[in-house]
């Protein structure tokens, strides 16, 4: 846990955008390395140049007392002011951009550096060729991080400041280049070599421009790519959005059209419950088993007979025998309309599994025309009794 709180910490910057976020990452590496150089770079510098020999001057080459602590003053002050800029400047960069306030950021740390180092200047002079480059550095900033007119901004100050110390050097101002190689000789009562800064200079102004030119150029055609890249990331989130706002509208339509063919299904099922119910209600009611004594059921028997009504008689039949314990069964086939071959060995079938539980079987209502049918057909019902109607067939009467 602890281990991911600095990428944590590193990437809770506040951005508008992922392109600013990525910018802002770096820019917090950059700010990080110049606040530690700041920190111990800079004292080291200060030790290790207070541990340099420098030789006496003559006494006649010393400036008064009173004007040698002024000028040591001037120059303590004038160091420790730059000193001081270079160290807030990132730190106060770095509190805004952890805040959200990238351009303030790069504003403060573009700025504080060049105006530490212009107060360097000031003390140093322009002869060193290292101050030159120090000036690239904010440039670089502002073209890479800013907009064009810092840019333009900056060169312009870099240009005109670093110009008018050299003028002011060459003309051996005493306010300017106080720390400077001329100026510690003059000191000293050396005889310095005589300064040579229109080179430099003109170098410098060229390095200046074609830098400043080749930052506008690629700073223009960067800014461009992050606007592209920035509206190509607005059209995906809107095509996003509309996806998104798509893809819950067909979940919704998908869930309600689930719901229906649910419960059209419920539906369905209990429709044909509640048909198979009906259909054994009518299977009953179709060959019903009526009792009228004690011992004696009657079974009408109504409408066509196929072998599945057969089963069915037989199976609703020997169903009653068992529950009831009837001694008599009645099959009354007044009106079925036709006996033929299959309704009668059905019959007989019914009157074979009834004798094995010990039930008499009658026939009732044996019609002229059914009875001629059977004799044509050939069909014997053995010793099976039969009545011509129900009432014969309940008193007892025998054929």
């Amino acid at each position: 846990m602890l281990k991911n709180q600095p990428q944590l910490w590193w990437s809770q910057a506040p951005t508008r955008n992922s392109l600013e976020q990525q910018q802002t990452t770096f820019f917090q590496t950059i700010l990080l390395g110049w606040i530690f150089l700041a920190t111990f770079g800079l004292p080291l510098n200060f030790l290790r140049g207070s541990g340099e020999p420098i030789d006496a001057p003559p006494p006649d080459a010393l400036p008064p007392p009173e004007a040698v602590l002024l000028i040591f003053s001037v120059l303590m002050w004038l160091l420790l002011l730059a000193t001081l800029m270079l160290w807030l400047s990132p730190v106060i960069s770095l509190v805004l951009l952890r805040r959200g306030r990238f351009n303030g950021a790069v504003l403060t740390s573009t700025w504080g550096l060049l105006f530490g180092h212009s107060i360097a200047t000031f003390a140093l002079g322009v002869s060193d060729p290292s101050v030159h480059m120090v000036y690239q550095i904010p440039l670089a900033l502002a073209g890479l991080l800013g907009s064009r007119r810092m840019l333009l901004t900056v060169a312009a100050y870099n240009i005109g400041y670093v110009s008018l110390i050299g003028l002011l050097q060459l003309q051996n101002s005493p306010i300017v280049a106080l720390l400077s190689a001329e100026a510690m000789a003059a000191m000293q009562g050396n005889e310095a070599s005589p300064l040579n800064l229109t080179q430099p200079l003109v170098f410098f102004v060229a390095i200046t421009l074609l830098l400043t030119l080749m930052l506008d150029r690629f700073g223009n055609a960067f800014r461009n790519a992050l606007q592209q890249a920035m509206e190509r990331e607005q059209a995906l989130e809107v095509a996003r959005g509309s996806l998104e706002a798509t893809v819950n509208t067909r979940t919704a339509e998908l869930a309600t059209a689930l719901d229906d063919v649910r419960q059209r299904a419920d539906a369905q099922a209990a429709l044909l419950a509640e048909n198979e119910q009906q259909r054994d209600l009518i299977r009953e009611m179709s060959v019903p088993v009526l009792p009228v004594s004690r011992d004696t059921l009657v079974m009408p028997l109504i409408g066509a007979l196929d072998s599945a009504r057969l089963a069915q008689i037989q199976e609703q039949a020997l169903g009653r025998l068992e529950a009831t314990h009837a001694r008599r069964l009645l099959l009354d086939i007044t009106g079925v309309p036709i006996v033929d071959s299959q309704v009668a060995q059905g019959l007989i079938s019914v009157v074979h599994a009834a004798r094995l539980l010990g039930t008499e079987v009658i026939l009732v209502g044996i019609r002229p025309e059914v009875a001629q049918a059977i004799v044509g057909l050939g069909i014997h019902f053995g010793d099976v009794r039969t009545h011509n109607d129900l009432h014969g067939a309940l008193n007892g009467g025998a054929r």
